[in-house]
């Protein structure tokens, strides 16, 4: 019932985002600027796009240190896979799959590889902040991305420091934690406590400066190589804008994908893309047909390979938790293996 209820708003909310960002528009306008657009620009765009994935699955090698090794390839696959399934499930669901695809291939169990798509997520949302920051800086943004902006600095950079401390408190939380299992015992107690324990392992890499370093930098490159694919796709198009605009664009779209919404992000997307280009002085229907084409040049490509790599791992259904293996308590203080 309560995913029911999640899913439910969540259509409501991209439904009404959408509507929203669609008001007053002209289809014959848009028909016009669609009829004119250039194939081939977004073809580049759409390979280019992939040039961030490879980066993703590069860092998140280094979100895995400590853990049992997983080779470029499996990680590409599972991130793929994983990317498919937040792009047609609702509720991020392709987050678990993501890490349930990286268990069968390497045998990283699947609370570590969460705690690793934690703070994956975690430097994600600080690097879109950067850009919103740069903006509210830089040029007077609508009403409604400012206070975005704010509370989503607020909210990142608590998770940020909570992280943190759990990191560096990881030996003496698993600790309390055994004690609570030998209160609490039976199986459901022994799954939830060793759960995040292995939770615990993924955040390895935020006791190591120098790594954790190195995963910001990649950040960075990522969402200067994302913004480079809206480059290209904008040049499909007969106008044109300002990159610091796009890294504007690609900072507010993101943030806000991380609303509850329907499958895919529809209206998450939209609504915020086409509020950032119309502050950057682009015309209602022009950026109506750009983010629209844009969503869809970001959302099919990666969609397609995911679809093709999961029926490949012969998987025809996205699991609704998948199981782990159980874990002794005795074995929970060992840390990453």
């Amino acid at each position: 019932m309560k995913r029911r209820i999640g899913l439910l708003l969540g259509v409501l909310l991209s439904a009404a985002l959408l509507a929203w960002t669609l008001r007053g528009m002209h289809p014959e306008e848009m028909a016009r600027i669609l009829q004119g657009l250039r194939i081939e620009w977004l073809g580049a765009g759409a390979m280019f796009y992939f040039i961030p994935v490879l980066l993703r699955t590069w860092r998140w090698g280094i979100l895995l240190h400590g853990l049992p090794p997983a080779r470029f390839g499996d990680r590409f696959v599972a991130l793929a896979i994983g990317y498919m399934g937040n792009n047609l499930y609702p509720a991020r669901a392709g987050e678990v799959l993501r890490a349930y695809v990286l268990q069968r291939r390497s045998g990283i169990r699947i609370g570590a590889s969460l705690g690793t798509i934690v703070v994956e997520r975690v430097f994600d949302g600080w690097m879109m902040l950067l850009l919103g920051m740069a903006a509210l800086l830089a040029f007077p943004l609508p009403g409604l991305l400012r206070p975005a902006v704010i509370g989503s600095s607020l909210l990142f950079g608590g998770a940020l420091a909570l992280l943190v401390g759990i990191a560096h408190a990881a030996e003496r939380l698993r600790t309390v934690l055994e004690r609570m299992a030998r209160r609490w015992p039976g199986r459901p107690g022994e799954w939830l406590f060793g759960f995040l324990s292995r939770f615990m392992d993924g955040l390895q890499v935020l006791r190591a400066p120098s790594r954790a370093l190195a995963v910001a930098g990649l950040t960075a490159l990522i969402w200067l190589a994302e913004a480079g694919t809206y480059g290209l796709v904008l040049m499909a198009f007969p106008f044109r804008t300002s990159f610091f605009s796009l890294l504007t664009m690609t900072a507010a779209v993101n943030l806000a994908t991380a609303l509850p919404s329907a499958p895919g992000y529809i209206g998450t997307f939209e609504a915020p893309g086409v509020a950032v280009l119309r502050a950057f002085g682009i015309p209602g229907p022009a950026a109506i047909a750009y983010t629209l084409v844009l969503h869809l040049v970001l959302w099919l490509p990666i969609t397609l390979v995911g679809l093709a790599l999961l029926l490949r791992e012969g998987l025809r259904k996205i699991p609704t938790f998948p199981p782990e293996q159980r874990v002794a308590p005795s074995t929970w203080s060992e840390g990453p293996r």
